[in-house]
């Protein structure tokens, strides 16, 4: 019985805790711009893929648990069979602070036509 007293104590401990983080929400998303003059396309990140463009811009969801500083995009752009590839900066934030959950995964990315390439946006 002793064990549980203490096994209680310690998840009211983590309670009183988990209380003082604020409740502030986040979504991880990759965010990639179209080039100019492009309003369709379809962007994937590992096995999850979009089709869905807000403000010139397709948004694919991403894992808050994705590791590493860095993920491969691959785009096509519209009806095209020219798919674009590269590596973007990953940034974590936690939004409720250092040790709140929870931990959020983004990116910025762009279609460079030039280089023929997917990069990190600014």
């Amino acid at each position: 019985m002793h064990g549980y007293r203490f096994a209680v104590l310690l998840a009211l401990a983590g309670c009183s805790t988990a209380t003082s983080c604020p409740l502030v929400g986040c979504v991880s998303q990759l965010t990639v711009a179209l080039p100019d003059g492009a309003t369709s396309g379809r962007a994937c990140v590992e096995d999850v893929c979009t089709s869905t463009v807000v403000d010139g811009a397709l948004l694919v969801s991403l894992s808050r648990r994705s590791e590493g500083t860095t993920t491969t995009v691959r785009v096509t752009l519209g009806d095209s069979s020219t798919t674009y590839e590269g590596q973007v900066d990953l940034v974590r934030t936690r939004p409720n602070g250092p040790s709140c959950p929870p931990v959020c995964v983004s990116g910025k990315a762009a279609v460079d036509l030039l280089t023929g390439t997917v990069r990190t946006a600014r």
